[in-house]
């Protein structure tokens, strides 16, 4: 019966770092308005560029 503080220690532990972990990648994924307008910025001028060469 002593192992039971560990086991919730450890687990909890885990638990803890995979949601921190989580977070950050969450995060991190989101792009800035700067870098949304620079992606729809290109896509326009390769969608022009195709169009160009029909």
């Amino acid at each position: 019966m002593e192992s039971f503080p560990w086991l919730f220690a450890v687990l909890g532990g885990a638990v803890i770092l995979g949601l921190v972990i989580a977070y950050g990648a969450i995060r991190s994924s989101k792009a800035t308005p700067r870098q949304k307008d620079a992606a729809e910025h290109a896509a326009h001028d390769l969608y022009h560029k195709d169009e160009s060469k029909d």
